[in-house]
């Protein structure tokens, strides 16, 4: 018997006798046994275990040693064992974590590294069980200051909801405004607020999560945030945790450098078994995918991943697969779901009742794109993993990282944006389905080839200095700058000091484009003096002008995207219809009513669909940080040019602060980061006017009687979940 017929054998349709049960069992053990096999070995010790059933119980105590004998203890009960196999087991329970967990045998070894207060970088699938080693660091209680670092705002809402039983050990930091305690303090950051953060103590650990992102050659406008971010950290302690899927190498002597441990696995806790829908009497061209991929999800009863390559993509095909769960009434029975029904009444209130969204939650059909208000999406992510959405439309923002409880995957574009995925991307987006010890056996339904087949060899900017962004390079002490780089930073150093200080504190922000503007301001100060020195909110033109500086001069090649604004002159329109409105969905209803809509998309619900669509763009994209921090950019520069002429200055800061706390009072703007839709915190303003630290806020709010002040089901709900 080979991997293949045993694979077979265990899929059948019908129990496994006796004989055939300890012929696997004799198979196994050797596989697991054997380099080259091991995977193999566990993959098939999986498939047993997702079929226990049909196992004839006079086999189970062989099953149960071999499952040890892979190392997959969280598999295995007390009873299951005795003797040896349960001291062995206890071994691997987790000194620190709640409710006795059990870790898996690499697991194990790499807690071992950790607790020895060892630096880590580990490569392993997405199923290995990385980010449980995060927890276990925070629940050891050993660091006075950690730093953990997500790439998203999903992964940072996902990381403080598990963390935050630690609260009464760690107090939380969250938004670059909370100044850190005199105790434990547990910073939960992207990169570029590890790098803006004017206020951490001695660090004594911090956390990478998907440190692939490192890499400017994985085409990410936050490496260079990211890079500065690690330099920044790796000056106060070289005890960190870096950890990512599916990556072949990194920089020679990077590990070395800071006497870190390198460990690469394929140590995987469930099956995947991948059908090629593209390869089944030919190849399904993209106008003709549809139908083929609903009549897929009509017979696909488990929670369903469905991987598509941009926002207006995911909302297109929740839209149309709505018209054809609507088109059969079985289908319709089977997936309404009246438990959906809080969050969709917040939708209609909030944004609009005729968003594609509201519909298709009410028939267990979600959606997660990047343009989703940030509390939604975190919700929507909830409801996949509780059973009460069944299919979900996504993009990247799902795929990297987010644990979702999916035992299906779905592959139906074959782009990230405008730009095809890569081997890594497929692995990374197959490697969502299935769930330790939730869906042993994931499925992948491909709609496309997969890509050549590639490793992963990261590049750390830092560390190389081979391809390092300015952004990044003038950030380094320039005596730790490498001859390679030098050349690069030419034009910066010819700048006068206050100029070259200016530009560094302006982080994350396109050097070259800062230089440019300096100079155009410097040379044209009299005759542009009018449109960059107001204040406070200004008319169209100025605005305009200023947004077009940094249109033309911000933007990088991987930003291009214009997040839902056709032109600086758009957003600068659509800035100030919010400033007006105060909301998404006064801005909504403002366009909506607007004779340009009107004549631009006659059909009422088209029109509505892609006014909200493109103003949760544009407000995720634009409002939540980029439009802000280029106001703050530019107001500084413009600040420098005014006091270096002798000039009054202006300040865009007031307008910049507006707009990226969605014109929430400053003393509760932390409840954004919290998961709070803002108006709930609105209605929380009503009642706390005062200001005070984020635990004490929550305690305070937590004490409302929001039952009978107004409050909203869904917005009680997320209260209570704080």
């Amino acid at each position: 018997m080979n991997y293949n017929e045993a694979k077979e054998l265990i899929s059948a349709d019908r129990n496994i006798t006796f004989n055939e049960s300890f012929q696997l069992t004799q198979l196994i053990s050797k596989m697991i046994s054997a380099k080259d096999t091991s995977n193999e070995g566990r993959d098939l010790i999986i498939r047993v275990l997702d079929v226990w059933d049909k196992i004839p119980t006079a086999t189970e105590k062989i099953w149960k040693d071999i499952i040890e004998a892979a190392g997959y203890y969280p598999y295995l009960e007390k009873q299951d064992l005795s003797g040896a196999g349960l001291l062995r087991r206890e071994y691997h329970r987790s000194e620190y974590l709640p409710e006795e967990t059990y870790l898996h045998a690499e697991q194990m070894s790499l807690s071992i590294i950790l607790d020895a207060a060892n630096s880590l970088i580990v490569s392993a699938p997405t199923s290995f069980g990385k980010s449980k080693l995060i927890e276990e660091v925070v629940a050891s209680l050993k660091y006075e200051n950690i730093v953990i670092i997500q790439p998203t705002l999903a992964l940072l809402d996902e990381t403080r909801k598990k963390l935050r039983k630690y609260s009464d050990k760690y107090n939380m930091v969250v938004t670059t405004t909370q100044r850190p305690t005199s105790g434990k303090n547990l910073f939960l950051f992207t990169g570029e607020r590890v790098a803006e953060y004017e206020y951490f103590p001695k660090i004594n650990f911090f956390v990478i999560d998907e440190f692939y992102k490192l890499s400017i050659e994985r085409d990410d406008e936050r490496a260079a945030s990211l890079n500065h971010a690690l330099y920044k950290l790796l000056s106060m302690t070289h005890n960190f945790y870096m950890l990512g899927p599916s990556i072949n190498s990194i920089p020679t002597g990077f590990a070395e450098q800071h006497n870190a441990v390198w460990f690469k696995t394929d140590f995987a806790t469930v099956a995947v078994d991948i059908e090629r829908i593209w390869d089944k009497g030919g190849r399904i061209k993209e106008e003709d995918k549809e139908q083929p991929l609903f009549k897929l999800l009509k017979g696909l009863k488990e929670p369903t991943i469905i991987y598509c390559s941009s926002p207006n993509k995911t909302n297109k095909l929740t839209r149309n697969f709505l018209k054809f769960v609507m088109s059969s009434e079985e289908l319709k029975s089977e997936l309404q779901a009246n438990n959906n029904d809080s969050i969709v009444e917040w939708i209609k209130e909030n944004i609009h009742e005729d968003w594609i969204l509201a519909k298709a939650l009410k028939y267990s059909i979600g959606m997660h794109h990047g343009a989703l208000p940030r509390h939604l999406s975190s919700s929507i992510i909830d409801l996949f993993n509780q059973g009460k959405v069944r299919y979900l439309f996504c993009t990247s923002t799902l795929i990297e990282g987010v644990n979702t409880s999916a035992k299906n995957v779905v592959l139906f574009d074959k782009k990230k944006g405008s730009k095809p995925i890569d081997y890594f991307d497929f692995k990374n987006i197959a490697g969502r389905s299935g769930r330790m010890k939730t869906h042993f056996i994931g499925r992948v339904f491909q709609f496309h080839k997969e890509p050549k087949q590639e490793e992963l060899d990261i590049d750390i900017p830092l560390f190389t200095q081979t391809n390092a962004p300015l952004e990044l390079l003038v950030q380094i002490d320039r005596k730790e700058i490498k001859e390679t780089a030098t050349k690069k930073l030419d034009k910066f150093y010819q700048l006068d000091s206050g100029a070259q200080s200016l530009i560094k504190q302006n982080k994350g922000v396109s050097v070259e484009g800062q230089m440019k503007v300096l100079d155009i301001f410097r040379r044209n100060i009299d005759s542009l003096y009018d449109k960059i020195s107001w204040s406070g909110v200004p008319h169209y033109p100025e605005l305009a002008f200023v947004i077009g500086l940094g249109w033309e001069n911000f933007r990088t090649v991987s930003s291009s995207s214009e997040g839902g604004a056709r032109s600086p002159r758009h957003l600068a329109t659509l800035t100030l219809q919010y400033i007006s409105t105060k909301s998404i969905k006064g801005m909504i209803e403002m366009m909506a009513k607007n004779d340009y809509w009107i004549k631009k998309i006659p059909n009422a619900q088209e029109r509505i669909e892609s006014i909200v669509d493109m103003v949760l763009q544009v407000n995720q994209h634009w409002f939540r940080y980029k439009l802000p921090k280029w106001l703050s950019v530019l107001s500084e520069i413009q600040k420098y040019v005014c006091q270096e002429k002798g000039r009054q200055s202006g300040d865009y800061g007031v307008l910049a602060n507006l707009v990226e706390n969605a014109f929430l009072p400053n003393h509760l703007a932390v409840l954004l980061e919290y998961g709070l839709p803002p108006s709930a915190i609105r209605k929380i303003g009503e009642h706390i006017r005062q200001e005070m630290d984020p635990e004490d806020l929550i305690t305070a709010i937590k004490s409302l009687d929001t039952d009978k002040l107004g409050f909203l089901p869904y917005e009680i709900e997320k209260i209570r979940d704080l």
